[in-house]
């Protein structure tokens, strides 16, 4: 590498099966075998968070070609194009609709194969037909198996082993960051929607013993707090914190309002607009937009929400409306509801609100926007071309009044967890501009495997 000249294979050369997917609809099922969409996979990862699945007929006649095994890459030839995955060890799956199963021969390593797929040397063949001069919609058998592929052959393990290295430190940091967040968000449920602490100190008051019309919800939500109550591995909050929340329960003027229309006593009805400062976005001139660096971040819509933070991928010169850093961003607009926090100070256009709590707590605010998407999806799913929610409705979202000295201590338990999430989130940043700075260098050749430092990435970022 380095000095050597780049050599290139076709495709069909270093595969010894390229199978085509049938070009059929598979029979859906609520289970049974596992049919890879297209849906997911995404920027080199396999995402079964949300699997589909077909029976076992179904199964037997899209395997008959090909039957996945670990190590096979499958790549999707439309909608999206060009996106590829490696088939993990344990996986029994077949193949939906517009994707190609990609067998690497013995002497080639699929993990290089999986990053060449994703360089833009290849990813140029993907989007371009070199015969034509024109971009296409789908990649056609025949173009991908005449695709060039660069070879470094014995230093190919060795350049997917880096790149790899990264990925993986990228993936279990957000396996970390997941983990953090659900455990914040198993809190703040527990606090401030099923009001558990509350059903605790009425239980040990007597209060349901009173001949009271409760709600179904609510009577529900006793008869399982009081199982939870009798595990062996209970564990109750400390006195300090008990002596926050009440010990009864009263109704209010809103049935949709808490279990059922009750709350804890002395919790009062409100909505987003008294307890947030809430910004709506507003969208300068297009002409004082760029991609080089000058004035604010600038987010029109969640186009660049990531897990935790939004990239900084558009600037503004000037800005009509801002958020501050730490604040919570609300997509606004198409779809209604996704959040993110706000890295910095920045410029928000029209599809975002910003919203702090009055308290200025930083993690009740994220958990609190987080936790209105029930009343977020109303506005997504009205009938509109896309959905939003205007400055009115949204202030107006119903939202229950929780004493500061509580919200203060819900901060001081996730603000730990938020610490964490926000060091390896940022990591994550700097990982992925390292992974995009070495995939074209490395595979192109230009970068050689004796300048990596993979142990400081900020370093490698040449």
């Amino acid at each position: 590498m380095g000095n050597e000249q780049l050599v290139t294979m076709k495709l069909i050369d270093l595969c010894e099966l390229i199978i085509d997917c049938p070009h059929s609809t598979p029979k859906w099922t609520d289970s049974g075998y596992i049919v890879l969409r297209n849906q997911n996979i995404r920027n080199g990862s396999l995402d079964l968070s949300s699997p589909s699945f077909t029976d076992e007929n179904g199964y037997k006649s899209r395997i008959k070609r090909a039957e996945p095994k670990a190590g096979d890459l499958v790549l999707t030839r439309e909608a999206p194009m060009g996106e590829v995955c490696l088939i993990p060890k344990g996986l029994k799956c077949c193949l939906g609709q517009r994707q190609v199963l990609l067998r690497p021969k013995t002497e080639v390593s699929g993990e290089y194969l999986f990053w060449a797929l994703q360089s833009p040397f290849v990813q140029h063949q993907v989007s371009w037909n070199e015969g034509t001069g024109t971009t296409v919609s789908n990649i056609r058998i025949p173009v991908l198996k005449a695709f060039e592929i660069p070879r470094w052959f014995q230093h190919e393990s060795m350049i997917a082993s880096h790149l790899s290295a990264i990925r993986n430190k990228i993936d279990l940091n957000r396996q970390i960051n997941q983990t953090l967040e659900q455990m914040a968000k198993t809190l703040f449920k527990s606090w401030f929607v099923d009001f558990d602490p509350v059903i605790d100190n009425a239980l040990d008051a007597g209060f349901f013993e009173q001949d009271l019309a409760f709600s179904d919800e609510l009577l529900r939500r006793v008869e399982i707090r009081k199982a939870v109550r009798e595990r062996d591995d209970f564990k109750e909050l400390p006195d300090d914190i008990r002596q926050l929340f009440p010990d009864s329960f009263e109704e209010c003027a809103e049935p949709a309002l808490g279990l059922g229309g009750w709350i804890p006593t002395s919790w009062t009805l409100s909505n987003v607009g008294a307890e947030f400062d809430v910004t709506m976005g507003q969208s300068p001139p297009s002409s004082t937009y760029n991609e080089i660096g000058i004035g604010l971040p600038f987010f029109q819509g969640k186009t660049d929400f990531g897990f935790r933070f939004p990239t900084n991928r558009v600037y503004c010169t000037a800005p009509k409306r801002m958020a501050n850093k730490n604040d919570t961003l609300i997509s606004v607009r198409a779809p209604v509801g996704d959040i993110n926090l706000a890295a910095e100070d920045c410029a928000i256009g029209r599809g975002i609100a910003a919203a702090r709590h009055k308290s200025g707590c930083i993690s009740f605010t994220y958990y609190s926007m987080n936790s209105l998407s029930k009343y977020f999806e109303v506005f997504e799913g009205e009938g509109t071309v896309f959905g939003s929610i205007n400055q009115k409705d949204f202030k107006a979202l119903l939202f229950i009044k929780y004493p500061f000295e509580l919200i203060n201590k819900f901060d001081f338990f996730c603000s730990e967890w938020d610490k964490r999430i926000d060091v390896q989130s940022i990591e994550n940043i700097v990982l992925t501009k390292l992974r995009d700075t070495l995939l074209p260098k490395l595979i192109s050749g230009e970068l050689s495997l004796s300048d990596i430092k993979i142990d400081n990435p900020e370093e490698t970022l040449i």
